[in-house]
């Protein structure tokens, strides 16, 4: 649900009339996660909705709602790891995201099944990942002046 709806408003008008207000936050917080527009609230927590079409557990609805109300502030909170002694840590996984507001064309997916990885978006920050992403960038931009000079 979340990479489908995430890759849909990446499309140019919906991008500019609706996820671009939650683009605004190039540095991500915990705050940007939650900062959308309505519409897109909508979406995102509309997955919560079916609960209301499909009878089901009310725990399981809440739970639902929940995740989608905060399963996102981690993604956001600005740091890598969680320290928790010399030796040991907690990843975060939010570097992959701020990646993704860095550079707008990747990581559209939270990670939980690898769609990033299966169509060619994700980038973990290394050298080849960037490399791909020019390549893929350079591509498109072909395509626009091909599609411009008819």
């Amino acid at each position: 649900h979340f990479f489908l709806l995430h890759r849909a408003i990446h499309w140019g008008p919906l991008y500019r009339w609706v996820h671009s207000v939650h683009h605004n936050s190039v540095n991500p917080s915990p705050w940007s996660s939650l900062s959308m527009h309505p519409v897109e609230q909508l979406g995102y927590l509309g997955v919560a909705f079916w609960h209301l079409v499909i009878p089901s557990n009310p725990i399981l609805a809440l739970y639902q709602l929940h995740y989608a109300g905060f399963g996102a502030i981690p993604g956001h909170v600005g740091f890598d790891k969680i320290e928790l002694s010399e030796d040991r840590s907690v990843d975060s996984h939010a570097y992959i995201h701020y990646l993704h507001h860095k550079h707008f064309e990747v990581n559209y997916g939270d990670g939980l099944i690898p769609f990033d990885r299966w169509f060619g978006t994700f980038h973990d920050g290394s050298k080849e990942a960037a490399a791909r992403m020019d390549a893929r960038y350079e591509k498109k931009k072909a395509r626009a002046n091909a599609a411009a000079a008819k």
